[in-house]
């Protein structure tokens, strides 16, 4: 089917659905405009992260929306907040991004708190011991009262907050060291404590709670959206078949290709020497973080404070939905089986995340309509939009695991390879002599029916430390080791 006749088959499957008399609505898939400013500004000083800049915003107004919206599916209720991982070549502006977002969730928290009493803030992931994230207890000296009034001191254990207690964001910008990667004896309830608090608001699984050696139940309540940001780990298809953590996360992997580095690099040269305002577009995003959350507030008070009756859907959203997500699965189902296995197990998270996003971008623009009538009322037109999102980590997912399950494949094939080495040298060498290299490499190639630079790649890059090199005369021979 040729480009032209499905986006044309789109637009009639969206023109049965819409409930708009505006045919220019039904067509119009950008985000809202306070989000494109947004990403604008992130991309000036992070280059090509689009996607990221953009999933970006919405972790942090999903997380200033979740006490004020709820998310119904049948008798599922499901909150706001983006868990978003981002995996990508190191040196192309991750840390940038995050030197843009991070001081704009900042202000944006702190002018929030200050007009609404909430307690927003940042939690810039360092130390991922279990006591520093969850909290601990200790013992301390406090005066206690009795019946008669005579007081004296007792020895008591005093809960110690661990730092992803609260609200706001966890920002891990070093991600490859929160032990999901790779764990040790301090890390080893890392991966529980971020699928607990991943975990639905609406309901009581999302509440971490630990036991300690002496009997006391420690509780940590975390309530927070998680942005992290790191390179590309090597066990990354294994990571991301195994660790269910990966699959609670809308996660976004790129391999910059090295000419668009390089460029990177030279923008940054030319940079040198020239200042830039940093502070007005921080301020401007805060302030629009604000009224966003401003208008929210509003119609949820109107609404009784009921976080179920805050949003409403349009008689069309259900049907766009199935649409998208349709979508989604039909890119994969061509998809080698390996491929399809792994990235099919996304598909319902995603389908998840898609919603939220709707929800978001619907409340994205709601300042923006004057109309308070038509406000907060999610339609077809917010799941398109958030599919364009979903879509962009969606095929990032599935590029990677194509690329990478190739080459693990031909890892293997190549490891299935070097045995035919190991036999040829048995055939050859009854009591472990030495043997012709030249012959045994002739030997090995009809085997395998591989070419000599093929079989001298296997030997240089994997075999050397399988046998033992020596010169007789002007010949070498080998002997296994």
């Amino acid at each position: 089917m040729s480009i032209e006749i499905e986006d044309e088959l789109e637009r009639l499957y969206y023109e049965g659905l819409s409930e708009q008399t505006e045919t220019n609505i039904v067509n119009k898939n950008s985000l809202p405009k306070v989000v494109e400013r947004y990403v604008k500004s992130a991309t000036d000083v992070s280059k090509y992260n689009e996607v990221p800049a953009t999933i970006s915003f919405f972790v942090l107004l999903g997380q200033l929306c979740k006490d004020m919206v709820a998310i119904p599916s049948g008798r599922r209720i499901d909150d706001t907040r983006i868990q978003f991982l981002w995996m990508q070549t190191s040196g192309t502006g991750k840390t940038t991004l995050y030197d843009f977002f991070g001081p704009v969730a900042n202000l944006s928290f702190k002018m929030i708190n200050e007009k609404h009493g909430t307690e927003f803030d940042i939690f810039d992931v360092k130390d991922t011991t279990d006591a520093a994230l969850i909290g601990s207890f200790k013992e301390e000296d406090v005066m206690v009262e009795d019946e008669d009034g005579r007081t004296s001191r007792e020895r008591v254990l005093v809960p110690i907050k661990g730092a992803l207690e609260g609200d706001g964001l966890a920002a891990y910008d070093e991600f490859e060291y929160s032990g999901v990667f790779k764990q040790s004896q301090h890390k080893e309830n890392v991966i529980m404590y971020m699928n607990t608090f991943m975990n639905s608001l609406h309901g009581e699984n999302w509440k971490i709670s630990k036991r300690l050696k002496d009997g006391e139940i420690l509780e940590c309540l975390c309530r927070r959206s998680l942005f992290g940001t790191t390179y590309i780990p090597k066990q990354l298809t294994n990571i991301i078949a195994e660790k269910g953590v990966m699959q609670r996360c809308l996660i976004y992997i790129a391999e910059i290709p090295q000419e668009v580095q390089d460029e990177l690099r030279e923008a940054i040269l030319l940079e040198v020497g020239t200042i830039k305002e940093r502070n007005m577009p921080i301020n401007n995003f805060a302030s629009n973080f604000l009224i966003i959350y401003d208008t929210l507030h509003e119609h949820f008070v109107a609404n009784g404070e009921n976080a179920l009756e805050t949003i409403r859907f349009g008689s069309a959203f259900n049907d766009a939905l199935l649409n998208e997500s349709y979508k989604m699965r039909n890119f994969v189902s061509d998809s080698r089986t390996e491929v399809f296995e792994i990235a099919g197990n996304f598909i319902t998270r995603m389908n998840a995340m898609m919603v939220r996003l709707s929800v978001l971008c619907c409340i994205a623009e709601a300042p923006s309509i004057t109309d308070t009538s038509k406000r907060f009322i999610v339609t077809e037109r917010h799941v398109r939009q958030a599919s364009s999102m979903i879509r962009q980590c969606y095929k990032s997912l599935v590029s990677w695991l194509d690329t990478a399950l190739k080459v693990k494949a031909q890892s293997l094939a190549d490891k299935k390879e070097i045995n035919s080495f190991i036999e040829v040298y048995d055939s050859l060498s009854a009591n472990d002599e030495w043997v012709n290299k030249t012959v045994l490499m002739e030997a090995v190639r009809k085997k395998t029916k591989k070419g000599q630079a093929t079989i001298y790649r296997w030997y240089n890059d994997i075999l050397e430390n399988t046998f033992d090199e020596k010169k007789i005369g002007r010949k070498t021979y080998l002997r296994k080791k």
